[in-house]
């Protein structure tokens, strides 16, 4: 029986929005800017199809964000609405074998497959946000809300870009609250009449970032960030494999705290062709034990006047949790198969097309293709003697398609 849940997607929570004050405009970059400057009211759209290979997760996500601009005196509003209609399946953790099996779905696992959970869900999130200018400071409220089947988060995040230094450096810092509640849908075959579960999770972050102005055409920011969470941080639909097969599984457990620690460096540069280019570079560390590291490069080039075509290139690694494990031999108190937590590497490649219409309306459309592989590398226990051998494998192995089309008005 499918389960209505979404454990492969984690839900939507406030975003920590250090980055998205920077002044990308004042380097000449153009199609860069996060947002439109106050004065101006603006409507965005967006339509996006996320599909993971193997049958996995796919996401239909339209969004929605209205700024209204309410003139000087009274600064500007920010309503954002999104809708995901997600489904497919999801490593459940259990280790693979090299016999055909069936799952607890009723679909047919191939001979060294990693076992997978089919579910459906559906999110449904909205944000309001305010902002207005006071001398140099912008400071901005906003407070957030989503709800799925099995998951409520309910945020609140407070931040402020001061402009000095002559408007060549920007201090910009935030702060974001959430109080979540976890309700795993409740099985019926190992929890019988037993009521829905509601465990608290709580996360509370901290941001703080420079940005300056090198030149007329180059800009560089430096921002760091601290999120703390607290509370139930399990999958409660992921299993762990124990014993020397693996045949047996017991549920996950994880830490009930985790301290995650972000430094980001991003520096633009405007060339006098109509070119620009981004280059990201992202460091982060938790004291689970992962490190990771990522790197971004985008160019924009102006075509015709009214064309920007933008390719993309991401690379993407990671180490382990220290309680991840492909199977254990053992029970122990803090273990997790999720390979969401696992050592792995990714590639994505992209191309984004955008066509300004006129003055106060453009369009966009792109696309990427990530792939991304597991170094933890399992081969499946025979189960009998006549199980054919398989290949080693990874439940982080899978390649993922993304498309976005987007439209953009002012007014």
């Amino acid at each position: 029986m499918a389960a209505t849940r979404s454990p492969a997607l984690p839900p939507r929570r406030p975003r920590l929005r250090l980055l998205r004050e920077l002044p990308w405009l004042a380097a000449g970059l153009g199609s860069l800017a996060a947002r439109d400057a106050l004065g101006q009211s603006s409507v965005d759209t967006r339509f996006l199809f996320y599909k993971e290979s193997g049958g996995r997760t796919q996401v239909l996500n339209p969004v929605l964000l209205f700024r209204p601009d309410l003139g000087q005196n009274y600064g500007q509003l920010g309503l954002l609405l999104g809708y995901d209609a997600i489904s497919g399946a999801s490593p459940t953790g259990a280790y693979p074998t090299s016999d055909v099996t069936t799952s607890a779905s009723g679909h047919l696992i191939n001979a060294g497959s990693v076992p997978q959970a089919s579910y459906t869900d559906a999110r449904k999130s909205a944000s309001l946000s305010y902002e207005r200018k006071f001398g140099a400071h912008l400071p901005s409220v906003d407070i957030s809300y989503a709800k799925e089947n099995d998951y409520v988060a309910r945020g609140v995040g407070l931040s402020d870009s001061w402009t000095m230094a002559q408007g060549r450096g920007t201090l910009h810092l935030g702060a974001a609250f959430s109080r979540d509640l976890v309700e795993p849908v409740k099985n019926p075959t190992t929890n019988p009449g037993g009521a829905n579960l509601q465990l608290d999770k709580s996360e509370n972050g901290f941001s703080l970032g420079w940005t300056w102005i090198l030149t007329e055409r180059d800009l560089i920011d430096v921002s760091a960030s601290l999120m703390r969470l607290s509370g139930y941080l399990d999958d409660p639909y992921k299993v762990v494999p124990v014993g020397l097969t693996g045949a047996e599984t017991l549920p996950e457990h994880r830490p009930d705290t985790r301290s995650r620690h972000t430094l980001v460096v991003k520096y633009g540069h405007h060339y006098l062709w109509d070119g620009a280019v981004k280059v990201n570079y992202r460091y982060y560390n938790d004291d689970w034990g992962i490190q990771g590291h990522t790197l971004e490069v985008t160019y924009d080039q102006r075509l015709f006047t009214d064309w920007i075509v933008s390719p993309q290139v991401r690379l993407y690694t990671q180490t382990g949790a220290s309680f991840y494990g492909s199977r254990f031999a053992a029970a122990r108190t803090l273990m997790s198969a999720d390979y969401r937590l696992s050592p792995l590497d990714s590639v994505l490649g992209g191309l984004t097309i955008t066509r300004k219409i006129n003055d106060a309306l453009s369009v966009s459309l792109g696309g990427t293709i990530q792939t991304q592989w597991g170094r933890d590398r399992v081969t499946p226990i025979p189960t009998s003697p006549t199980a054919p051998l398989a290949a080693s494998t990874s439940a982080a192995d899978m390649t993922v398609l993304a498309i976005t089309a987007g439209l953009h008005r002012t007014f």
